[in-house]
Parts: C-alpha cells; sequence; structure tokens
C-alpha cells in the first residue's frame, strides 16, 4: 500500500518536478518555475517575497526510505555548494520538496529529528532550510483544483482515481488510455447485466432494476485465518439483504453459495450495476429513465467487473470464450493462465479492441478499489479443469494483498459432491436464504408490474399465492426466486391449477408457453413433438459437452444448426424441418436465446438442466427392452456436476418406476463409493417430494437416513452450510422425525442420541408435539440415573419449564451436573425450595456457568449477570477476546437489557441485590480499574457467601493486566480460608507474582477445597512462569486432592482464561508437568498451547496417547490434547491415536483441521461414524470417494443409450 493518498513514485522524476512547480505556482502566481531537466544551479523555482528571495528544490525517489533522515541530509549535503552560493547571491529561505514519507511521533520522528538537523545546517550554510514532506505535498494536492490533479493522474489512487475515470472525460489529463479502456468495459458490461438472464415470457420489461429482490443471506462461516487469530467474534448468522451486506462487509473474499435459481448471478449482475451508476453517471443508458433502482450514487464506488468463470475454464483450456467465429483457431491451453491474464483478454474484448495487458490489469488493481465478481464456479464442470480455477482464484486472491482495497466474490451452488472451492483461509462463505413471505410478495408486486397486469388482476393473483403459499408444497416453491417467477406466470395463467413439485413446475411452463408460441405460429404447432424433443436433446448435448469438454454452454450458430441436422438424421427424422425447427428453437426464443452475437445458450442452466434430464428420462435406452431408468439415475448421483439434472430426471419418474429408483439409492448407499455425495443427493430427491407418490416407497427412502452415516452427513449440513433443503411433513419430515425419536428413546445415551434428536427437532419443528413425546419419557426417568439424560434432552423446546408440579416433587437433581442440565432445560423451580438451592449451588459452583438459561428465575438471572464470560469480556479492554466457541466452549453474550432485566428482578426478591449493582459499576475514580471484578465478588460474598463463582471472577480481574488495581478490601482479612476477601485476594494475586515464598505459605496454610482451587487457578494465571515451576509439584497435589467436580469446574475455569486472557507460559513448563499427573499436564497446557496456532502437539510430546485420552474427561477443557492427537494423525498416525480419538466422541471440536486417511483408516472411522469428530468423519468420505470418473457423455455412448 501507498505511504500517502498520492503515488509520486509512478510520476518519475521529470514529472514529480513538474507536479511541485504546478502546485507552487498554484499557491503563488509570480513564482519562477525552471525547465525540468536543464542545470538549475540547485534551484528548479523560486519566487520573492516581499523582496525576499526563496528558492525551491525537488528531490524525488522511487523507493520508500527506511531511514528519511539520512536520505535528505545526504541530498542536502549534495546540493551544499548551490545552496551557499543561492545564499551568498541573496537568496534567504531555501525549500526542499520530497516524495520522501515522514514520521510523527513527538521528538523522535522523522520529521522533528530532521527539524533539528536542519536548524544546524541552516546556520551552517547561512540560509533557512525547510522541508516539505510527503504529507505537506498531500496536503497541497488535497486543496489545488481538480485540473490539476488530473493533469497528473498516474499519481491517483483510490477514489481520486474513481472521481477521474467518472467525471475526467474531456479534460486534458494523462490517463485518458486507462479511463476510456474502463469506460468503455462499464459501458459494455452495464449492457450485458441490464436484464436478468431468465427471460421469461410475456414480460414488458426484463430489466435487472424492475425484477431485483434482495434476497436474504447467512453467514455460513468466517475465514479461518480471521476465526484462528480470534480478534473478531462471530457476527450474527442472519445478514440480511445479501447485496445490502456485501456493500458494507469488511472481508475482501466472499463465497456465495445458492441453490439453482436462488439468483447468485443476479446477485453479481446487481452489485456490479450499482458500482457502474456510479461512474456511468447521465451517461446511463435508461431509455430516459430514472437513475438505475432510483438510489443516488454509491459514495465509493468500486471499479466492477463480472468475470464468468465457465468463460475462464473454457480460456484455460485453450478457446476463445469472447471469438464469434464459426470455425474457431484449435485450443491451446494456456500453461500460465492467471486471472490477471483472462482479465485483460476480457478487457481488451469488452472494449472493443483497446489494448489491455497484464501490467494493466496490475496497475488497476494496486491504484483502484475493484469489485471482481467471479460467477459460477459450480458452471465449471470437469472436477480437474474447476480446481485448476480454483487454484487460480487462491493464487489471484493471495496477490491481492498489496492490492488496493479489493472486494472478489465467488459464486457456486452448494457443494455436495466435496469438489474445490476457494480457500477458507481468506474467504468467508455465505448461503442466499430462502425468501420470506416479505420477499415473496415484494415480488410478486414487481413481477406483476413488469407483465403490466391490470390492478384487478394483480389483486386476484395475490389472493390466489397467498392462498396457494401456505400449502408446505407451494411454499417451498415459492421459495426460491425462479420457481416463484414460473409459479407466478403459471397462477396468472391458469389461476389455482399448478403443479406442487419441481419438475412438473416447469414442465407445466414450457407447455404452456409452447401453447401460446402454437397459437400464434403455425410452425411451432406443425412441429411442436419435434421441437420439443431436440430442444431436450440440446439440454443433453450442452449439459455435457460442458462437463467433457470444458465448454461454456454456447454454441456458435452453425454448430447449432449442425446438431440438430446430425440429431434429425440420426433418429430418422425429416431434416428438411431444419431450418423451421432452428427457427422456432432461437428466433422464437423458446428455451434459448442468443446473449453473445453469433452463439446460443439456454437463458440459464436450471432450464439446460431440465432439458437435459427430460431427454435422459424420455430417450435414454429408447431402443432397449429391458433397459431400467434407474441405471441413468444411478449414474447421475455419483455426478455431483449432474445433481440438478439429476433432481428433475427423478421428477419425472411415474409411480411404478419409483420402487426401483429407491432400490437403486440403497444399492449405492452399501456400495459405499460416494457415502457423503450419494446421502445429500438423496435427500434432495426426498425434500423434492420425488416419492410422494407412493407412501410405502417415500418412507422406504426415508428409511435410507436412518444409519449412523446417514445422521452424521445429513445433520452437518443441516446445522452448518444451510445448503439442504427440509422436507415438509408429508414428504418424509414426520416419518423421519417420529423414527428418529424412538431410536433416542431406545437408546438415550447412544453417542448418536444427540444429532438424531437435534434432526428430529429440525424436522418437526413443533414443541407441542416434542413435548408431548418428551414428558412421559421424563417421568419414567425421574430420579432414576437417566434424569440428567432426559433433562439434557429436554433442552430443545425448554420442556423442564412445563413439568408438572406432581412430577417436580420426584425430580432428584442428584448432582450439579443435573441441576445445571435442568437450568439449561428451562427448569423454573418455586422461590425458596429445595430444587431453587439446587440450581443456585450449581451456578454459585461453577458448574452451570455454560448453561443456556432461557427461564427468568433466581438461579438464572444470577447466571446472567455474573457468567465467568461476561468478565472475561470486561477484561478484554481492546475488543480482542478470542473466541471460546473456537475450542468448544460457549459464550452465550446476552444483550445489556437482559441482563438490566434479570438484575431488577434480584433487587424486587431482595433489596440487598443493590450492593452487587454497585459493584458492578465502576464508580468514580474507579475507571479502568480492576474494582467492578473485586467487588462484585466481594458482594456474591456478601449475600451469598464465598464461592467458585467469586473466586473465578476475582481471578479474570488480577489476569486484566490492561486495569489497574483497585478496589475495597477489608482491614485484616485473609485471601484465602472460610471468609476470603476477594478485594484482598485480587491484590495479594498480583503483588506476589514473584513471590515463591507467599505462595508455598497460602498452600500450606489453607487446605479446604475452595482455596486450593482458588491458589491453584490464581497461580497458573498470574504467577510468574518460574513461580510456577517451582510449585508444580504443589498444583499436582491439589488436582490430584480436590473433589471431582471441585477439579472439573477448575479446569474449565482454567481453560477459558488460559486461551483468552492470562499470559501465555513457555513449554518448558508443560514438559516438566508432564512428569505429573494428567490433571496438571492439562491444566499447564491451558497457557502453553495456543489453538491459533496449528499443529503444536511438540508441547504436549512427552504424554502417550492414552495419557491424552484420559484427559477427555474434563471435556471441553480438554481442547490442548485434541490438538495434539489431531496433529499426530496428521504426521505420524496409528491405531493407538485413532483410538484415543475415541475418547471425545463424536461431539468434541477439532482445531486444526483433520488430514487425511488411508483407505483402512477411513474405513474404520466410515463403520463407526459416531466414534470419531465429524471433521474426521468427512476427511474420511473424501478418502473414501471411488468409482470412475467416466464421462456421463461417453459412459452413454458405451452403454448405447441413445443407439439408434
Amino acid at each position: 500500500m501507498p505511504e500517502g493518498r498520492y503515488l509520486y513514485e509512478r510520476l518519475g522524476e521529470k514529472t514529480f518536478q513538474r507536479l511541485c512547480n504546478a502546485l507552487l505556482a498554484h499557491a503563488f502566481s509570480e513564482t519562477r518555475c525552471y525547465p525540468v531537466g536543464h542545470s538549475d544551479g540547485g534551484r528548479d523555482a523560486a519566487r520573492r517575497e516581499d523582496g525576499r528571495l526563496i528558492v525551491y528544490q525537488v528531490k524525488w525517489t522511487s523507493k520508500p526510505q527506511q531511514n528519511a533522515v539520512a536520505w535528505l541530509k545526504a541530498a542536502i549535503k549534495g546540493e551544499a555548494d548551490n545552496i551557499r552560493r543561492l545564499a551568498a547571491e541573496g537568496a534567504e529561505a531555501y525549500y526542499l520538496l520530497t516524495s520522501v514519507a515522514g514520521t510523527a511521533v513527538p521528538q523522535r520522528g522523522s520529521m522533528d529529528t530532521l527539524d533539528v538537523t536542519l536548524a544546524k545546517l541552516g546556520a551552517q550554510f547561512g540560509i533557512p532550510i525547510h522541508i516539505w514532506w510527503r504529507a505537506d505535498l498531500d496536503a497541497r494536492v488535497d486543496a489545488a483544483p481538480t485540473e490539476l490533479k488530473w493533469a497528473y493522474s498516474d499519481m491517483l489512487a483510490g477514489q481520486d482515481l474513481v472521481r477521474y475515470l467518472i467525471d475526467g472525460a474531456g479534460q486534458a489529463a494523462h490517463d485518458h488510455a486507462l479511463r476510456s479502456l474502463a469506460m468503455k468495459v462499464i459501458a459494455t458490461q452495464w449492457d450485458e447485466d441490464a436484464k436478468v438472464k431468465f427471460k421469461q415470457v410475456e414480460l414488458t420489461s426484463h430489466r435487472l432494476e424492475d425484477l431485483f429482490v434482495d434476497v436474504e443471506a447467512l453467514r455460513v462461516a468466517m475465514p479461518t485465518a480471521i476465526r484462528r487469530r480470534g480478534f473478531e467474534q462471530l457476527e450474527i448468522n442472519h445478514l440480511g439483504g445479501a447485496a445490502g451486506y456485501l456493500l458494507s462487509t469488511r472481508q475482501p473474499f466472499t463465497l456465495v453459495r445458492g441453490e439453482p435459481g436462488q439468483g447468485k448471478s443476479t446477485l453479481g449482475q446487481y452489485l456490479c450495476q450499482l458500482h457502474r451508476a456510479a461512474y456511468l453517471g447521465d451517461e446511463q443508458p435508461r431509455d430516459g429513465r430514472r437513475p438505475f433502482l432510483g438510489r443516488t450514487p454509491l459514495p465509493d464506488p468500486r471499479l466492477p467487473l463480472r468475470i464468468d468463470l465457465r468463460d475462464y475454464a473454457s480460456w484455460l483450456a485453450g478457446n476463445d470464450p469472447f471469438n464469434d467465429a464459426d470455425r474457431p483457431a484449435p485450443a491451446r491451453p494456456h500453461r500460465q493462465g492467471s486471472l490477471e491474464a483472462f482479465a485483460a483478454h476480457l478487457l481488451t474484448a469488452r472494449s472493443g479492441g483497446l489494448p489491455a495487458s497484464v501490467a494493466t490489469v496490475n496497475d488497476i488493481l494496486e491504484r483502484l478499489p475493484v469489485l471482481i465478481v467471479l460467477d459460477g464456479l459450480d458452471e465449471v464442470a470437469r472436477p480437474e479443469a474447476r480446481k485448476r480455477v480454483v487454484d487460480e482464484i487462491d493464487q489471484f486472491t493471495a496477490r491481492l494483498h498489496t492490492a488496493f482495497r479489493p472486494q472478489v466474490i465467488v459464486t457456486t451452488r452448494p457443494n455436495v459432491a466435496g469438489l474445490a472451492e476457494p480457500t477458507s483461509e481468506r474467504f468467508e462463505t455465505i448461503a442466499l436464504d430462502r425468501l420470506n413471505e416479505t420477499l415473496r410478495i415484494t415480488y410478486l408486486h414487481k413481477w406483476a408490474r413488469a407483465r403490466a397486469i391490470p390492478d384487478k388482476e394483480h389483486l386476484s393473483l395475490e389472493r390466489i399465492f397467498r392462498q396457494r403459499s401456505a400449502e408446505p408444497h407451494i411454499s417451498q416453491l415459492a421459495d426460491n426466486p425462479m420457481q416463484l417467477t414460473i409459479l407466478l406466470y403459471l397462477m396468472h395463467k391458469r389461476g389455482n391449477s399448478v403443479p406442487a413439485n419441481r419438475t412438473d413446475l416447469y414442465t407445466s411452463y414450457m407447455e404452456t408457453f409452447l401453447d401460446r408460441e402454437a397459437e400464434k405460429t403455425t410452425a411451432v404447432d406443425e412441429h411442436r413433438t419435434d421441437l420439443e424433443e431436440v430442444t431436450a436433446y440440446l439440454g443433453w448435448h450442452l449439459q455435457a459437452a460442458a462437463e467433457k469438454e470444458g465448454g461454456n454452454g454456447q454454441l456458435p450458430t452453425r454448430e447449432l444448426q449442425r446438431a440438430i441436422l446430425n440429431y434429425l438424421f440420426t433418429v430418422e427424422k425429416n431434416v428438411a424441418l431444419v431450418d423451421d425447427l432452428f427457427t422456432a428453437v432461437t428466433d422464437r426464443v423458446w428455451a434459448l436465446t442468443s446473449k453473445v452475437q453469433g452463439t446460443f445458450e439456454f437463458d440459464v442452466q436450471p432450464l439446460r438442466e431440465y432439458f437435459a434430464a427430460r431427454y435422459l428420462y424420455d430417450f435414454a435406452g429408447a431402443d432397449q427392452r429391458q433397459f431400467d431408468r434407474a441405471e441413468v439415475l444411478r449414474e447421475l448421483v455419483r455426478r455431483g456436476y449432474w445433481l440438478n439434472t439429476c433432481r428433475f430426471f427423478a421428477g419425472f419418474a411415474k409411480p411404478n418406476e419409483l420402487a426401483g429408483l429407491v432400490e437403486t439409492l440403497e444399492e449405492e448407499r452399501d456400495e459405499g463409493t460416494r457415502p457423503r455425495q450419494l446421502r445429500l443427493s438423496a435427500w434432495v430427491l426426498l425434500a423434492d417430494g420425488v416419492f410422494s407418490g407412493r407412501h410405502r416407497t417415500q418412507r422406504r427412502a426415508a428409511d435410507l437416513f436412518l444409519d449412523d452415516l446417514s445422521v452424521r452427513f445429513i445433520h452437518h449440513e443441516l446445522t452448518t452450510n444451510d445448503d439442504l433443503p427440509l422436507p415438509t411433513a408429508d414428504r418424509g419430515a414426520q416419518y423421519l422425525a417420529d423414527r428418529f425419536l424412538a431410536q433416542v428413546a431406545s437408546d438415550p445415551t447412544s453417542p448418536a442420541a444427540t444429532e438424531r434428536l437435534q434432526l428430529a427437532v429440525l424436522l418437526l419443528d413443533d414443541a407441542e408435539t416434542f413435548h408431548a413425546w418428551w414428558q412421559p419419557h421424563m417421568r419414567a426417568a425421574l430420579g432414576t440415573d437417566l434424569e440428567t439424560v432426559w433433562l439434557t434432552i429436554g433442552t430443545s423446546f425448554h420442556c423442564a419449564a412445563r413439568l408438572p408440579r406432581p412430577d417436580l416433587e420426584h425430580l432428584a437433581l442428584a448432582d450439579s451436573t443435573a441441576a445445571a442440565a435442568a437450568l439449561h432445560a428451562g427448569l423454573a423451580p418455586p422461590p425458596g425450595s429445595p430444587h431453587e438451592q439446587q440450581l443456585l449451588q450449581a451456578v454459585l459452583s461453577g458448574h452451570a456457568s455454560e448453561a443456556i438459561c432461557p427461564a427468568p428465575h433466581y438461579a438464572a438471572d444470577l447466571l446472567r449477570i455474573l457468567r465467568p464470560q461476561n468478565f472475561l469480556h470486561r477484561a478484554a479492554d481492546s475488543g480482542s477476546l478470542p473466541v471460546l466457541e473456537s475450542i468448544g466452549h460457549r459464550d452465550p453474550d446476552l444483550p445489556g437489557q437482559q441482563r438490566t432485566a434479570a438484575l431488577i428482578r434480584l433487587k424486587e426478591r431482595d433489596p440487598g441485590f443493590g450492593i452487587l449493582q454497585s459493584a458492578l459499576t465502576a464508580a468514580k475514580g474507579q475507571k479502568k480499574t480492576t474494582s467492578p471484578w473485586s467487588n462484585t465478588a466481594r458482594a456474591i460474598s456478601t449475600l451469598l457467601g464465598p464461592c467458585w463463582l467469586a473466586a473465578e471472577i476475582t481471578v479474570i480481574g488480577a489476569a486484566a493486566t490492561a486495569f489497574t488495581t483497585g478496589g475495597d478490601i477489608t482491614p485484616g482479612s485473609q485471601p484465602f480460608g472460610p471468609t476470603p476477601d476477594y478485594g484482598r485476594l485480587l491484590q495479594e494475586l498480583r503483588s506476589n507474582r514473584t513471590a515463591t515464598p507467599w505462595w508455598t505459605e497460602q498452600f500450606t496454610a489453607h487446605t479446604d477445597s475452595l482455596s486450593r482451587a482458588t491458589w491453584t487457578l490464581g497461580l497458573l494465571a498470574i504467577a510468574d512462569e518460574a513461580v510456577v515451576t517451582e510449585q508444580l509439584p504443589r498444583i499436582d497435589e491439589a488436582l490430584r486432592t480436590l473433589p471431582a467436580d471441585v477439579r472439573h469446574a477448575l479446569l474449565m475455569a482454567s481453560s477459558r482464561l488460559g486461551v483468552t486472557l492470562a499470559r501465555p507460559m513457555s513449554p518448558a513448563v508443560l514438559s516438566t508437568a508432564a512428569l505429573l499427573s494428567t490433571e496438571t499436564a492439562l491444566a499447564v497446557a491451558h497457557y502453553v498451547v495456543r489453538p491459533k496456532q496449528l499443529l503444536q502437539e511438540r508441547e504436549l510430546h512427552p504424554l502417550s496417547d492414552a495419557a491424552l485420552a484420559d484427559m477427555a474427561a474434563y471435556t471441553t477443557a480438554a481442547w490442548p490434547a485434541r490438538i495434539a492427537l489431531t496433529t499426530r494423525m496428521s504426521t505420524s498416525p496409528t491405531s493407538l491415536t485413532l483410538a484415543a480419538l475415541k475418547a471425545y466422541g463424536p461431539q468434541t471440536v477439532l482445531q486444526p483441521e483433520s488430514p487425511g486417511f488411508a483407505p483402512g483408516t477411513a474405513t474404520t472411522i466410515l463403520e463407526s461414524p459416531f466414534d470419531y469428530p465429524m471433521s474426521f468423519v468427512n476427511a474420511a468420505d473424501r478418502t473414501a470417494r471411488t468409482g470412475s470418473d467416466t464421462y456421463l457423455a461417453d459412459l452413454a455412448d458405451a452403454a448405447g443409450w441413445f443407439s439408434s
């Protein structure tokens, strides 16, 4: 990035001197500027002020200077003779104008440092010497007229250059070539993107601005680089409108996922048009209409460039996607095919042939804020081509580190096949959400206006739509913009008579359109059957060619004619019909359109896929007696690129074919060649309602998802990626939910129970039904070993809040774990009851610190206010608290209003809680001190007695080094013991960081479990490393002898502190601790191992796999052991390491990401998927992916699907 606002280095020495002279002439009209390049005797310009001669000399450098003072002193000394002579001739001031940047640190910065030197040199030379630094020149350029700036446009960058490109026409500016290139490309792409891609019939307007709605988006994942640094809390997943978000996001690189027809490309078009509108201004080709979308221009527009990735892939393969020739030159693949090189080619093509090179593109990237939309990664069909494209994208974005505020957006479909995607290291991932009711109605109004529908019909259409969209199937169709478009068209034509599934929807639309065309055109009516067959064939032909040949879905006019002719000849139909058919297919805009002169393609990819499926269904195996259509399904589900075609194909199936389709899916599942892809594809077919024609068959299809591996894959996708649709109740959701709940009831302690339960909840989404199922099971478990298990199960809909009073009498809550589970499940016990005391004790003992508390009652309100995570956030004054969720901790960051309401309820219950309110607030003079921590702990102790919660809050405050020590203390009090003063504890912990005898004395004097646990946490989080090392035997003694529940609470607190606030320790401490107990090694590891640093297994190297497995008893707190085991699996995998990981169960959070596995290991994991973390299951699936990579067209030829 440049050191200042203007890029003086780009001007060169002579042009920089001209700029300085221009600035002087503008500021002082009497300035004399000497010719550039002449021998000037140490003066580039001069002027007189009140008779005083002032001389100016310009010094330029092409490189940033590490030592600006030394460079400028050398420059002045190089002019020493000239300066002396000028002083002797009467010059009274000497100014040096330089492109060198200064630093402003008082007394130590280069600007102040050089002032001292200049004063000495001025005295030596007999003339005052002054410097205009780069910042001085920046300020004068800022104040200069626009015309002056634009005369030196090579130095412009950012919004200055944007303004020049927008308003610089006709100006005498240097950068006219760049402006001409940019404006021509903007104008061309404006015209290309001005209309929606799906040009539906009978619309009076296809203008993007007339039909665009801002589809809402969900964040799927932040870049792993940010998650690992932990410098940002994950924001809420719901982002609002995708366009609005992408216009304001701080993330430079975004991967946008969306279902077919969800509006990914339209989103890219819209964003680019918004930025282009700012450039075009009054030049917008608007046909006399208002500015784009009636918006005021963006205040900080980017230079937009939209690139179709299928064109880029075609170019990489050696084709020219912008060559309109009927017979293009033979393909010569580009071995060096950077995105910059293709962008240069695109700029030339879209500017009418103006020259553009990689240097041109790099110049743009370095000087201009750009928006680059890389559209349609999913349209790159060949896996190896897609991998190459993704690699080039990753390399391109890595090079953008030096670019001027770039934004890159990549669009794609959900990645069912696990194909290459841009690196999650840099890219955030968002997903376009399904249309909500408000957006549907908004789109309906826009669509009706675009069709110029009369008001009465408009109201009738809205009434029908609202009625029908209340039906689950119609609602499901309407949540997708393209399907909604078709649905509205059919409703307008047919009223209530519209299909309820996806394939039938497309079929009805195409039939209705052909009916209309047949009425208008005799040729269409006469050749209708052939027209439909030929169009289906072209869908197959283009889709297959895109996979096999890396094509971009387009056909030159002559090739299209030839394809139709060859097809008619092959199927022995009248080839004389080709002219009529060709006219119908193209000029009539039946399903193909000419977007690029001389070529034809389907409007949008889903239409091409629909016709490909139709051809496969109607004509594959037409000449084979025993042909089984299920074989086509088998090959389609094996190929991720064909998933949408597969959905349409299965949608064509007749009721008597459904059982065969399910049998094929069962066989593919049992074969196990593509475990994840098969299951996700089958799930989509179920949600599409493919099997709904026969309930028995649908239930059999739903049974595909009851096995453990299916549960893992489907649960993961539904809860993390938002890529899969949910089936409606009558399309398998109710049946599956019932089956999952039955499995949970049968074995509630199974490792699979949690994910089965969550799937059932997602499918049911009905609290009443769930509660009716849960309550009898809970009643049976009351007072038994399963009580905690069923309380945990009841958290889904906070079922414990509705436990009848007779059941409450039998609720045991035998330990703190059960009490914490009851809190999470919403239990709201009567005030003063034993259950209330049990919940309160769980909060005070630290066992409920990560529970979500939905009910507004005493214990829950205390936790809302006093949760340790609240105090960790407060201690991280810079806002850089690492994300606790990244290692598995819960961090419920409640809004302040909820905590305020909780405090009000507590004071209503007992006015004494007023002292807690006072303690939580820093009083006058206590700002930036630790008083809120120690005073809060003291208030807790006063109100509720000494407890672990108060101790943990105190230690957090002591570890908050950004705050000075403060807070109240009681004279004569003790930091530990039966009546500890937590104010004194905080001060003593801080003042005795290096005092080994004090720690030994306190350990010896206080033997109760609370004191020992507090002592251990304070020592680990605050004491000097040498003190910790010396005290390790005592730490070990404390941890070994503490009660198990206290030890668990201590290690959870240590984990939260170690990963967030506490000072780190060196691996040497851990090497010593590893020789002691497992608990001691784990506690020390919290302060040595950093979750953001990958492959740090060496710190835990002395610990065996078995010891690391033993740490699993401490659940979330055992994250250092999980890192170690994961790293061992990536560097030196063994069966013992894999077995150790089983101890952590399926829900564990792993860092770093899981490695690939040997085939045998992968098989072991896939056979027992609930024994291992999900990232291992996904990695095993990648290893297990086998099967033919034969292109579908080649397989169809070999199998004779279309032989005549």
